[in-house]
């Protein structure tokens, strides 16, 4: 029986080393067949995960502004001192400061360039009193992609909300 077994072992080694010595590799067309499916899968992967990245880029905005404009009402009310935001849309950027401008900004955040704010019905630049209250209210528009939000700013506490037009 060993020696039966050693003797399909020997044809089997035999036979493949006579088919490697035939074998010369993939041929030209095989290698197109598997590069174009591996081209066509990672370009449409690409495809797939950019509205992915909107709609990060659009909750990361929002919540970034939201923590922002609380932080700014937080601290108006914290140090008893007025304290300004101004967005600045030609630079794509807005900022928070106190009553002294020969101080630092409080914050100063850049937004990606794919984010529109447009003044709506209130200017792009408000105050938060010492008291909390915000010293305007109203709307400002911001495009993100093909989508427009409105901001509504309510008066007295200074609350606001982000709703899809």
């Amino acid at each position: 029986m060993e020696q039966q077994y050693k003797f399909h072992q020997k044809v089997w080694l035999q036979e493949l080393l006579k088919s490697m010595k035939t074998s010369y590799g993939f041929t030209l067309i095989e290698m197109l067949v598997v590069l174009s499916a591996f081209f066509i899968l990672s370009f449409s992967t690409a495809f797939l995960f950019t509205p992915q990245s909107s709609l990060l880029e659009k909750n990361l905005f929002f919540s970034q502004l939201k923590s922002d404009l609380l932080y700014a009402q937080q601290y108006a009310m914290s140090h008893q001192q007025k304290v300004t935001v101004h967005i600045m849309p030609e630079n794509n950027y807005y900022y928070i400061r106190g009553t002294d401008y020969t101080e630092a900004y409080l914050i100063k955040r850049y937004y990606p360039k794919g984010i529109k704010v447009t003044k709506g019905s209130m200017k792009l630049l408000f105050n938060y009193m010492p008291d909390g209250n915000i010293d305007s209210f109203g709307s400002t528009n911001i495009t993100i992609g093909r989508k427009t939000y409105k901001m509504m700013i309510l008066i007295g506490k200074g609350r606001f909300y982000v709703t899809e037009e």
